[in-house]
């Protein structure tokens, strides 16, 4: 019991920082560009889910491997990943950098960015791309200081992170008038903080180089169902603002990205409370001690949806001061308290459904954990999306997302029972 709160409550604050951290950025741009402001960082938001959902994910990829290493046993190998996963990161963030550079302007072409929206949007992302390194290891390396026992340590660095953003999101955009460019400048400044001060920590650990070639091909496949659970998000971020922007306009689409990081919190938020228990599911799994899982897995299903519930409550209760916040114009603001009667629904269903997916890749069940997270984005969003939004336009748009959740809550529960009656 001592063990599951020692790495929940970390994990916990630790997230909500982070939600924090991304949201900052769109406060200050509301606020000082407004509704185009805020489109272009929503159309933008999936280049930069790349390097932050593969950071995040190649980070529990080390952990699920360095885990069931422990559990058989083999300090030796559970040892010696630990510096081959640090230089495949660094190798990973700068040739992914680069390429997403290259490819920058046409990729937020196809998210659906033209005109001011496309100039603002490319201003924004280019400077991310210049901290790509920064970007993937400050992920990457909370899930790996978790494994390595340094629970305290990787809030830490995010605090730091958020701090340092704050303080710089003030000075560069309302001081110094540096708009998208300022924004991004103070999260890269914020991000390098963490990362630096995440890297000395680890670096701490490591008695001497070493890189497995043997392990380049498990770290990688592992990391596959927690990247595509986090990408899923920014997959369908693309889609939704491309049918906002077709039967809403403009004022749709920035009523989404508000909505869009409310999203985002409640997900961040379910999926941390079962990662934050990935280190204790992935070595009770490898010593088959199945029955102290799923007592677990019941407690973070319960800390999930009682979390997610007051955030709901709270979006609830705080709406119009949130529009005021990222100051939306009034038909956009509509659109929002439109959506967010769907949405808040939904919420409460993806307090279950993402804490299912995040324990079944955390006991290695690839299988089931990979189809879970495919099925969002790759079937149920398109398909319930082009019958809805063909019949009730905007509107059909919104509830989609609540009848799409209500769908994964029995696919997630149907994966979950067949897994635990494969285990007995």
């Amino acid at each position: 019991m001592k063990s599951f709160y020692k790495y929940l409550i970390p994990s916990i604050i630790a997230t909500l920082i982070v939600s924090s951290y991304v949201m900052v950025d769109g406060i200050f741009i509301g606020q000082k560009i407004g509704d185009l402001g805020l489109a272009a960082i929503n159309i933008a938001w999936p280049i930069t889910a790349i390097l932050q959902g593969l950071g995040t994910a190649l980070g529990l990829s080390f952990g699920v491997c360095y885990q069931t290493y422990l559990g058989h046993n083999d300090e030796v190998k559970a040892k010696r990943i630990k510096s081959t996963a640090l230089i495949l990161m660094i190798i990973t963030s700068i040739v992914l950098g680069i390429i997403l550079f290259i490819f920058a302007k046409p990729l937020l072409t196809l998210f659906g960015a033209k005109d001011l929206t496309l100039d603002y949007g490319y201003r924004y992302i280019k400077i991310i791309l210049y901290g790509s390194l920064f970007q993937l290891l400050g992920c990457a390396f909370i899930p790996m200081l978790k494994n390595s026992g340094k629970v305290k340590f990787a809030m830490s660095a995010q605090i730091l992170a958020l701090s340092i953003n704050f303080i710089f999101d003030y000075l560069f955009i309302m001081v110094l008038n540096l708009e998208l460019e300022g924004a991004r400048l103070a999260s890269i400044m914020g991000e390098a903080s963490a990362a630096i001060f995440s890297l000395i920590v680890y670096l701490k650990e490591l008695k001497k180089p070493y890189f497995s070639k043997d392990f380049i091909k498990e770290f990688y496949i592992s990391s596959l169902a927690p990247f595509v659970l986090n990408y899923s998000y920014s997959f369908i971020i693309i889609l939704t603002n491309y049918l906002c922007l077709k039967y809403g306009g403009s004022e749709a689409c920035r009523a989404y990205t508000l909505l869009s990081y409310l999203l985002y919190i409640i997900s961040a938020l379910s999926t941390s409370v079962a990662d934050a228990i990935q280190p204790l599911f992935s070595y009770n799994n490898a010593i088959r001690d199945y029955k102290n899982n799923h007592k677990m897995l019941l407690k973070c299903i319960l800390i999930s949806f009682i979390l997610v519930s007051i955030f709901s409550l709270l979006f609830l209760l705080l709406k119009d001061q949130l529009a005021k916040l990222y100051n939306l114009s009034d038909f956009a603001e509509e659109y929002y308290i439109n959506g967010l009667r769907y949405y808040l629904f939904g919420f409460i269903l993806v307090s279950i459904i993402r804490v299912i997916c995040s324990y079944l890749y955390s006991i290695n069940d690839k299988l089931r954990s990979n189809f879970l997270v495919i099925v969002e984005p790759i079937i149920l969003t398109p398909i319930i999306y082009s019958i809805m939004g063909l019949n009730l336009k905007l509107d059909g748009i919104w509830m989609s997302y609540l009848i799409i959740q209500g769908i994964l809550l029995l696919i997630s529960s149907l994966l979950l029972y067949l897994n635990i009656r494969g285990e007995q």
